[in-house]
């Protein structure tokens, strides 16, 4: 193997492809990256065996491969090495049997690697019936970052650890709940080339690292899903995981079919407040009291103080309410909201609070469940 290309470009796919490293896996092989080059591309593999990610250099200004080859080097001493170089241009080349040498300017590093063929291949590649769909960029990473928050992180339950989405025709539902909050949103999709529906369980983490790894963008991304695993893939990216297996529980009995109160507010008005008063309540409760013109928030903490805000109400409609929630939780609801303005539904002192973007109020619903106080 011989290849010529940019420091930036490398360290760019090592920075996306480390995320499925397994520093610690009791199988040497994982602890390294797979680098493949072939006639046009060079690509870095990483595999903790439930994720692989995979990133591809593509043939530019400073990318030539001249001879093609493959080898598995150590993710930390590689990374570290390629980063500490100080001129741009790097050197690829495997002169020896499973020895790499890194070459840039007067620099010179030579790393013991594994053999390729032994690195572990996807288990996608089968002939069972799969869905195939393209989602825009964009919208995936902010549907992401609105629903995944919601999942539990407790493997006491380990089925809310993931995100259910449900897979129709034209449209995804991407679910998640940890049993105090609930999140729930639909987006459409692009060319799906299979009409059955489908439910699927992607863990929440997984659907993180996807959002950290796509650019925000108007490009797409096409996922497949076939027995047990999904896909991802974009341009120059590719990520694979394994689905959780297991039986989501329903939430048809769970969202409030009427409410008793509804007030309108503007988002980022509401989020600067909701920051404001959490700096004394931590995680713990803030409440929240709706009447007259203004949405006043407060909390106290007995050893410290109190702090309060207020945000005027846009509408009311209903009568005034009174309610403590979670403050930690109800900011990460509030701070990937894709709406100006957001409705607020009171169901009750002991029912959840329901929080729906105004601008997209079919597509999102967000349920938060109050805490009970003595006042």
């Amino acid at each position: 193997m011989l290849v010529h290309l940019s420091k930036d470009s490398i360290v760019n796919a090592l920075q996306r492809v480390s995320r499925a490293v397994s520093p610690t896996s009791p199988i040497p092989i994982l602890t390294g990256i797979k680098i493949e080059a072939r006639e046009n591309e060079m690509m870095l593999t990483a595999s903790n065996l439930s994720l692989t990610i995979q990133c591809t250099v593509s043939r530019n200004q400073s990318f030539s491969v001249i001879r093609a080859g493959g080898i598995v080097v150590p993710a930390r001493y590689f990374s570290e090495g390629i980063r500490k170089l100080n001129t741009d241009l790097v050197t690829l080349e495997i002169k020896e049997h499973l020895m790499l040498t890194v070459m840039s300017g007067h620099s010179r590093i030579r790393l013991c690697g594994m053999d390729p063929e032994n690195f572990p291949v996807a288990v996608h590649h089968d002939h069972r019936p799969f869905n195939k769909l393209r989602i825009n960029n964009a919208l995936l990473k902010s549907t992401i970052k609105q629903v995944a928050a919601a999942a539990s992180t407790s493997e006491v339950r380990p089925v809310l650890t993931a995100v259910s989405v449900d897979c129709n025709n034209d449209s995804l539902r991407f679910i998640a709940t940890d049993g105090i909050r609930l999140a729930s949103k639909t987006i459409p999709t692009e060319n799906n080339e299979n009409n059955s529906s489908t439910k699927i369980l992607i863990p929440a983490k997984i659907l993180n690292e996807v959002s950290k790894l796509l650019n925000n963008d108007d490009e797409t991304i096409e996922i497949e899903i076939a027995g047990k695993q999904i896909r991802f893939t974009s341009k120059e990216l590719q990520i694979e995981s394994a689905l959780m297996e297991g039986t989501y529980p329903s939430i048809a009995n769970v969202i409030p079919r009427s409410y008793s109160s509804e007030i309108i507010v503007d988002t980022a008005q509401l989020l600067h407040a909701v920051e404001c008063v959490t700096v004394l309540a931590g995680e713990k409760t803030i409440k929240l009291v709706a009447s007259g013109d203004a949405l006043e928030l407060l909390s106290r903490t007995a050893e410290i103080g109190d702090v309060q805000d207020a945000v005027p109400l846009i509408q009311m409609s209903g009568d005034d309410f009174s309610i403590a929630l979670n403050g930690k939780y109800f900011f990460e609801m509030l701070r990937y909201m894709d709406s100006e303005r957001v409705k607020i539904r009171f169901t009750g002192k002991d029912g959840p609070v329901v929080i729906i973007p105004e601008e997209t109020e079919s597509a999102a619903l967000f349920l938060i469940t109050p805490v009970r106080t003595q006042n």
